[in-house]
């Protein structure tokens, strides 16, 4: 019997000594000062994700403002696109955005989609649906970035894939007017390539101003609402896993 509690003994520590953890904030439509503070605090956190709508309005001195800012988290922090961010009314296109955010980021690579890798096997996927022409409040993700994610995907089939974009697949609130305006317009394109791949086990996003926890088609979904408003909040999320295998994904927003 004392042979058999040791053996159990032995194997839960070891168990325990190979399981890891990934621990995340979440930020969208950010107003910062206080979260950076915070986030700089909590020293279990080891990545930041800006969930899109860095700026009101796609204008050179908000986004100077943003990353003056943001430039003083000491972890490494990672941005993609809102429909605020391009396009504003006399404000940047896309191309002039991703310049500006090359420029002033730490860590930002200049491509509007881009891929990251977080841990040996879990990598992070930050994808663009925002519109390239006119200002729109939809989503679309065009076909070069649903090929780019479909190539991503599949050359990285056998790692547990995390994505974050601005436009959620599974909208945090009851279909009415506002959502027809907010939603993404070509989401059963979009749908297509998630559908296909095994991979991913979680899509961040923001957009709605509406907190939201969700699972389909197998995948986690968590939206976190505008960090400006009153309560804000942010999100943190905690991965355990041991090499491939994801045993659990928990999450909690952090009132600012």
């Amino acid at each position: 019997m004392k042979r058999l509690l040791f053996c159990l003994v032995f194997l839960l520590s070891a168990n325990l000594a190979f399981a890891d953890t990934l621990i995340f904030a979440q930020i969208s439509e950010a107003n910062l000062e206080n979260t950076v503070i915070s986030i700089n605090k909590d020293n279990k956190i080891e990545y930041v994700f800006f969930t899109g709508d860095c700026v009101d309005r796609a204008y050179r001195d908000l986004f100077e403002k943003f990353f003056s800012i943001v430039n003083n988290l000491n972890k490494p922090y990672y941005v993609c696109l809102g429909n605020h961010d391009v396009n504003s009314p006399n404000g940047l296109t896309k191309t002039e955005s991703l310049k500006i955010i090359q420029e002033q980021s730490r860590y930002h690579q200049y491509y509007a989609n881009y891929c990251l890798e977080l841990k040996k096997d879990i990598i992070a996927v930050m994808l663009d649906g925002t519109n390239d022409y006119v200002p729109d409040s939809c989503g679309h993700f065009s076909k070069n970035t649903l090929q780019w994610l479909d190539n991503v995907l599949e050359e990285n089939k056998d790692k547990k894939v995390l994505i974050f974009q601005h436009f959620p697949v599974v909208e945090p609130a009851e279909e009415n007017l506002y959502e027809c305006f907010h939603k993404i317009r070509n989401k059963r394109a979009l749908l297509k390539v998630i559908k296909k791949h095994k991979n991913i086990i979680l899509i961040s996003s923001g957009h709605y101003h509406r907190a939201g926890e969700f699972e389909k088609y197998g995948i986690k979904h968590f939206s976190t609402p505008a960090l400006y408003l009153t309560p804000s909040y942010y999100r943190v999320t905690k991965i355990d896993y041991d090499g491939n295998t994801i045993n659990s994904i928990t999450s909690e927003l952090v009132k600012n």
